[in-house]
C-alpha cells in the first residue's frame, strides 16, 4: 500500500471507530477485555496526539488527559486531524524519520496508524455486535507489520518448540496481487523468524486472511479456522503473545 491508501484507510476506520464506540460508551468491548467503548475512545485519542508528537518532535510526547463521557469522542476527533496534519507535513516516504522502534522510513507512521485504526475499528464494533473484516491489502501488510515490527520489539520469549514451525495460509481468493498470503514462523529462544512462502508446517492454519491478522491480534479463537497438525503449538504461541 501506498501513502494514499494508508491515510484513505485511517481516515475511514477512525470516522466508523469513533460513530460506532461513541453511540456505545458504556457498552463492553469483548475484544478487549475490560474496556468499555469509552475507554476504547479514549486509547485512539491518544494514539493519535502520541503519534503526532513522535513525528513532529522525533520523541514521545506528553499527551494531555482525555475527556469524560460523550466529549472524549470529539477529543478523539480532534486528535486524528492533529495527527493528519502532522503525516501532511513529513519528509517524501524514503526519507528516515524516527520511531519508538528506531529509525524507520517515514512511511513507517501512516502505515502503522492505519493499522492501529482498522483493529480498533473492529473492536468498536464487536461492542454493538456487528464487526466486519479488515480490507485484504490492509491485512496482509498488518501481519508483515506484526512479523517484522510488533514482535521484534515486545517479543514472546522462548515458547519451548525451538525448530517448529507454524504455516498462515490465507483462503481468500486473488492474493497474489497482494504479494501472496501464506507465511511460515519457525521458533526459536530468540524469536520467530518468518517466510513469506508456501510451506509445510507443524502446525497449519487456514483462513481468511483478515481473521488471521485477528487470530495474531488476539481478537478472534482459534476454532474458527481449519487447523492441521499441532494445535498445542498454535495454543502455546497465542498464550506466549499477548498483545
Amino acid at each position: 500500500m501506498d501513502r494514499t491508501s494508508y491515510l484513505a484507510s485511517l481516515k475511514a476506520d477512525t470516522t466508523v471507530l469513533l460513530d460506532t464506540a461513541g453511540s456505545a460508551l458504556d457498552s463492553d468491548v469483548p475484544t478487549c477485555p475490560g474496556w468499555t467503548g469509552e475507554r476504547l475512545v479514549r486509547h485512539i485519542g491518544r494514539s493519535f496526539r502520541w503519534t503526532a508528537g513522535w513525528i513532529t518532535s522525533g520523541r514521545a510526547p506528553e499527551v494531555e488527559r482525555p475527556p469524560e463521557g460523550a466529549a472524549v469522542v470529539e477529543w478523539a476527533r480532534a486528535g486524528c486531524a492533529e495527527l493528519l496534519a502532522a503525516l501532511d507535513g513529513q519528509p517524501s516516504d524514503d526519507v528516515t524519520v524516527e520511531t519508538w522502534i528506531g529509525p524507520q522510513p517515514a512511511i513507517f507512521w501512516p502505515r502503522r496508524m492505519a493499522i492501529e485504526a482498522a483493529i480498533h475499528r473492529y473492536d468498536a464494533q464487536t461492542a454493538v455486535g456487528a464487526p466486519s473484516p479488515v480490507g485484504a491489502e490492509l491485512a496482509i501488510d498488518a501481519i508483515d507489520e506484526m512479523f517484522t515490527v510488533v514482535l521484534p520489539k515486545v517479543g514472546i520469549g522462548d515458547i519451548g518448540a525451538a525448530g517448529r514451525t507454524i504455516h498462515l495460509h490465507a483462503t481468500d481468493a486473488d492474493l497474489d496481487r497482494f504479494g501472496g498470503g501464506e507465511w511460515l514462523l519457525t521458533m526459536s529462544a530468540e524469536g520467530p523468524t518468518v517466510e513469506r512462502v508456501h510451506a509445510k508446517g507443524d502446525v497449519a492454519v487456514r483462513g481468511p486472511v483478515s481473521d488471521l491478522l485477528l487470530l495474531l491480534w488476539n481478537r478472534v479463537d482459534a476454532d474458527r479456522f481449519q487447523v492441521f497438525g499441532d494445535a498445542e503449538l498454535l495454543t502455546r504461541w497465542r498464550e506466549s503473545v499477548a498483545i
